[in-house]
């Protein structure tokens, strides 16, 4: 019995069905396989009493639904639905040609007009099912006030196959009632047991995640022990996911202080392993080999990045980040700056300077020409807000004055142009 019920559950079920169709196909399959049954009952029935010809007529109803159980086998499902709705249609008229009305067989119409509701998600099939049984009850009442029942029965067997008749319904409405709301308890469960290994997986990744955030600030170091080099200074630092794909750095060689501002190519994990590798590089870079310049700084690790991304095959990966890097020298009072596509904002007496950066990012390889991310320096000096009362530093925009010191970089006396 197991066995047959499984075969008629998974009927219609093969391994590539669509897990969104699975509960509708079930229901087609169970419905089918149900009129069919109550056909064959009522057959053996009539052919128990005595009955011939009812008992050919219930035999000619199971062929007329075995159609829909061959569309259901060749996963054609859409045309099954409908045309299990007109043959029930069908079925309910033909047995109330044969018989006439006395077993109130019209009942049967009751089942058929919610089968589109039950069997489609779409509110218009589930109505054109409705209409359809209603019509076809109609065309029931018009067609018995003309015409005599084919097949009279006698009025001996009227009352007790009427009451039978009564019954079969109510149990077919039953069972269909008992099944759905079986499939529904099971979809329920299925859901709450989905939702509970949904929070633990939930808990278990935002656990990871924090635990992550708290690693990457580790790396990225105290905000306090940066803020020790300057007298004022705040990070501005609020991740868009736990973990950020954004990031701060700090170092320090002789009289530079380097600041570094990156954003690092899309969000969360991806990104935050990204910020990592960042880091180490600009440690390596700075910290170890001693490259201070803004400039020289952008392209080793415009380098290291494109190396680091390519994998045996010499694919290379588009992922970067775009970053300013600020080194400034508090003795001389002149600030470096270079950018890979990411500006510096210089703010003084409430007016905002922008110098762009490059237009290059660092890594991805997808550009045909040599990266070059340009220097700019900045002087400033100390002067004390006359409203304020604090000390200041004041940028001192580029003149003639420089010229001395372009001379000595260029080695010769500059042009006009070179100047310029």
């Amino acid at each position: 019995m197991n066995r047959v019920l499984y075969f008629i559950k998974n009927f219609g079920i093969f391994h590539d069905t669509p897990l969104s169709q699975i509960r509708s196909i079930r229901l087609l399959t169970y419905i089918s396989f149900t009129a069919v049954f109550t056909a064959l009952f009522y057959s053996i029935l009539f052919l128990f009493l005595g009955e011939t010809v009812p008992a050919v007529l219930d035999l000619m109803l199971v062929i007329l639904f075995i159609p829909s159980m061959v569309l259901i086998r060749f996963k054609k499902h859409h045309l099954a639905k409908y045309l299990l709705i007109i043959n029930a249609n069908v079925a309910i008229l033909l047995v109330i040609v044969v018989y006439g009305q006395q077993y109130r067989n019209e009942l049967f119409y009751i089942v058929s007009s919610v089968l589109g509701i039950i069997l489609f998600r779409e509110k218009k099939h589930g109505l054109i099912s409705f209409i359809l049984a209603i019509s076809f009850f109609l065309f029931t009442k018009i067609y018995l006030r003309n015409v005599q029942a084919i097949h009279p029965t006698e009025e001996s067997l009227t009352y007790p196959l009427a009451v039978i008749g009564l019954i079969s319904i109510c149990i077919i409405v039953c069972l269909l009632i008992l099944y759905i709301k079986n499939e529904t308890l099971d979809y329920e469960g299925k859901i709450i047991s989905a939702l509970n290994n949904l929070d633990e997986k939930k808990n278990y990744i935002l656990d990871s995640l924090n635990y992550a955030a708290s690693i990457q600030m580790a790396v990225f170091g105290s905000k306090s022990q940066i803020l020790k080099h300057f007298k004022e200074g705040f990070i501005l630092f609020k991740p868009k996911d736990i973990v950020s794909g954004d990031f701060y750095w700090f170092g320090s060689v002789e009289d530079e202080k380097i600041i570094v501002s990156a954003d690092c190519t899309g969000h969360g994990v991806p990104a935050a392993l990204m910020t990592i590798m960042g880091n180490d590089l600009l440690n390596e870079i700075v910290l170890q080999d001693k490259i201070i310049h803004p400039d020289k700084i952008l392209e080793e690790l415009d380098r290291k990045i494109i190396n680091g991304l390519s994998n045996e095959n010499g694919v290379e990966r588009q992922d970067g980040m775009d970053m300013s890097i600020v080194t400034i020298n508090a003795k001389k009072q002149r600030l470096y700056f270079a950018g890979a596509k990411n500006p510096l904002y210089i703010i003084y007496k409430n007016e905002i300077d922008t110098i762009k950066g490059s237009f290059f990012p660092i890594g991805s390889n997808q550009y045909n020409t040599k990266k070059q991310f340009d220097l700019h320096e900045i002087r400033y000096k100390k002067e004390t807000n006359e409203e304020t009362g604090k000390v200041e530093l004041k940028p001192i925009p580029f003149s003639v004055f420089d010229l001395e010191d372009i001379e000595k970089k260029l080695g010769k006396r500059p042009s006009i142009k070179e100047v310029k």
